[in-house]
């Protein structure tokens, strides 16, 4: 794929838009420099669709899922953000749990749109744990038959680039960790980078290889025997709940703003919100 103009095709499903606010934090690169061309490689990104932040609405917003959908704005890339309800369920009460519009005088379902749209992406983005692996929504009873992209696709599935559906969890997403992914897609497309390399759940390795604990700044005091057993103390925090020698994530060490923050860094315990099971055991409270 040559360096033409790449769409992007962010749908909304079950989530509190907290991926997105992560997403404008996020610095190297900022959101600004993937949409502005700041990259050279990476330049031509344009975001065509988002329904939090395009200046579109109504049916002129509509109209660019429309436009995706019948193949104009080809290539681009389709993120999700948020989980996928069952809408059988909702059918038997007699209403929906996610719409998105209209088509042809038909509600649409953010599960229509996916369906519709995903036989046409060069790649497939879930960014948060919600659109994962179901996240929050699909904690214990989920009511609503939330699941993930990586579910509601198939392992199996590939986009137009032959790629399986890319994750980046987190609740929420680490915005560097969404942009770094968007931006190694589009160079793997036009032929700068090869495929990302992912575990077994689907994520990017470069980025989520190593656990919290490996990457926590307190994981000295561990290797000392040294733990923390109330809350303010500078130690391991394992006594007190922290998920960190199971869950995949680098924020201790890079930070979730500007190098700023990070669970065990404030002196929180990591939740382990990378993994498939967050929000239920083992990550439960």
């Amino acid at each position: 794929m040559s360096a033409e103009e790449i769409n992007v095709i962010w749908l909304q499903g079950q989530g509190c838009t907290g991926c997105t606010v992560s997403l404008t934090g996020s610095t190297h690169p900022s959101l600004a420099d993937l949409l502005t061309g700041y990259l050279p490689q990476a330049a031509n990104i344009n975001l065509a669709f988002h329904q939090t932040i395009m200046l579109p609405h109504g049916e002129k917003a509509i109209d660019v899922l429309r436009s995706a959908a019948n193949g104009e704005l080809d290539p681009f890339v389709l993120v999700l953000e948020g989980a996928i309800p069952n809408e059988e369920l909702a059918k038997k009460m007699g209403g929906f749990w996610c719409l998105v519009g209209e088509d042809e005088g038909k509600p649409m379902t953010i599960n229509d749109w996916i369906l519709k749209l995903s036989p046409r992406a060069a790649a497939a983005v879930a960014v948060g744990t919600c659109a994962c692996y179901g996240g929050i929504p699909h904690g214990t009873p989920n009511p609503t038959g939330a699941r993930g992209l990586l579910d509601f696709l198939g392992r199996d599935w590939r986009s137009k680039l032959n790629l399986p559906v890319i994750c980046v969890p987190g609740c929420p997403a680490q915005g560097e960790h969404v942009a770094e992914t968007l931006t190694h897609l589009v160079l793997t497309a036009r032929g700068f980078l090869p495929v990302p390399e992912l575990d077994e759940h689907n994520r990017p390795k470069f980025i989520f290889e190593k656990t919290a604990h490996e990457n926590c700044p307190r994981a000295g005091t561990f290797a000392e025997g040294e733990f923390s057993e109330k809350f303010g103390e500078p130690y391991c925090m394992g006594l007190l709940g922290c998920k960190g020698p199971i869950a995949h994530c680098d924020v201790p060490r890079r930070g979730f703003v500007e190098g700023v923050g990070g669970c065990p860094t404030i002196g929180s315990i990591c939740i382990g919100c990378t993994e498939p099971e967050f929000p239920d055991p083992p990550f439960s409270p």
